[in-house]
């Protein structure tokens, strides 16, 4: 039962609506750099991902969709990914905000807004 609780929380918001995605492409192309951490995944290593493209995409499944993220990590490693928002975070300040409780999508990203570490 504890495993199914973990695994179903680890994708809340990867697949989503077109205007979802649209929002959230909009909303994360403002952003310099993102933060990626699942708070309530065992082992999850925090990634700062400087940004270099946001797109979105048809997931090949009904009608959902995927907003990408293209970047670099701290090391200068390309880094190609699709996003679960929910794990997504973006700074304001000297914190970390979740994008996907931002954006008024229903989730839980396992952690309160937190210190934006570098």
């Amino acid at each position: 039962m504890l495993l199914f609780s973990v695994i179903s929380k680890a994708d809340q918001l990867s697949y989503i609506t077109l205007n979802q995605a649209i929002e959230a492409t909009e909303f994360l192309k403002e952003q310099s750099e993102l933060l990626l951490w699942c708070g309530c995944c065992q082992d999850d290593p925090v990634k700062i991902i400087k940004v270099t493209r946001i797109y979105y995409e048809h997931t090949g499944y009904e009608n959902y969709y995927q907003v990408k993220l293209e970047g670099q990590d701290k090391e200068g490693n390309t880094i190609t990914e699709a996003l679960d928002l929910a794990y997504v975070h973006f700074r304001i300040g000297k914190n970390a905000y979740c994008v996907g409780q931002t954006l008024a999508y229903e989730c839980d990203p396992c952690t309160a807004p937190f210190p934006w570490k570098d």
